[in-house]
């Protein structure tokens, strides 16, 4: 079974780490909450480029996989994705 959950570039550029969220409109709000806290914390920060938005398709990793998440050859994020496509972009 596959399940769909949407993630955010919590900085801007780079996709690692990457926020969660169940929903697109969540995503964006907590991108958008997470560019106002960086912002809020320094406020002579540079202007922040566009933070990516994901569709991410999971499903549960076959015994290759979730042995080698658990002898840390890989990482769960990693032998879960079986799709991932950008479909947003939040910026200022």
């Amino acid at each position: 079974m596959d399940l769909v959950v949407f993630g955010y570039q919590i900085v801007p550029g780079r996709d690692d780490p990457l926020a969660f969220a169940a929903s697109l409109e969540e995503c964006q709000r907590d991108a958008l909450s997470e560019r106002d806290e960086l912002r809020r914390t320094d406020p002579d920060l540079e202007p922040l480029g566009a933070m990516a938005i994901y569709r991410l398709t999971l499903t549960w990793p076959d015994t290759d996989g979730l042995l080698a998440v658990l002898n840390e050859k890989t990482s769960l994020l990693d032998a879960i994705v079986v799709d991932r496509k950008l479909v947003g972009l939040v910026a200022d």
